[in-house]
C-alpha cells in the first residue's frame, strides 16, 4: 500500500515566536521616517498637480492651429496635354490645372508626384 502524501501549507507551519529580549530597536525613529516619507510625498503631489494646472492654463491661452481648409492645397497626381493634375488636400476632388510655369516645374522635376502646391 502506497504511503499518503501530505500536503503542508503555510498556515499550518509552526508559528514563529519573537523573544521578549528581541524588542523592535527602530520604533524610535519611525515617526521621523513617516514624516519625511509623507512631506516628500506631498511635495510630489504638488508638483504634479500645479504641472497639470499650467498646462490647462497654457492650452487655453495658445489655442492648437486650426487645420488646412480644402482650397488652400492641393496634391501633384500627374502632368500630361500640358496641363497639372492636381487633388484638392481636403475634399479629395481631382483638378487640372493650366498654369505653365507649374506645367514646366514639373516636367523639370522640380515638382514631383505628391508635393503639395499652395494658391
Amino acid at each position: 500500500m502506497p504511503r499518503k502524501r501530505r500536503y503542508y501549507r503555510e498556515e499550518r507551519r509552526r508559528p514563529v515566536y519573537l523573544d521578549e529580549e528581541d524588542d523592535w530597536e527602530d520604533d524610535d525613529d519611525e515617526p521621523e521616517d513617516l514624516e519625511r516619507t509623507v512631506s516628500k510625498v506631498s511635495w510630489g503631489l504638488l508638483a504634479v498637480l500645479s504641472f497639470g494646472v499650467l498646462l490647462s492654463i497654457a492650452h487655453s491661452l495658445y489655442p492648437l492651429a486650426a487645420p488646412l481648409s480644402s482650397n488652400d492645397g492641393y496634391r501633384v497626381v500627374s502632368v500630361s496635354r500640358g496641363r497639372l493634375h492636381v487633388e484638392e488636400l481636403g475634399t479629395g476632388k481631382q483638378l487640372s490645372i493650366d498654369d505653365q510655369q507649374l506645367v514646366k516645374a514639373a516636367l523639370d522635376g522640380s515638382i514631383k508626384r505628391g508635393d503639395v502646391i499652395r494658391r
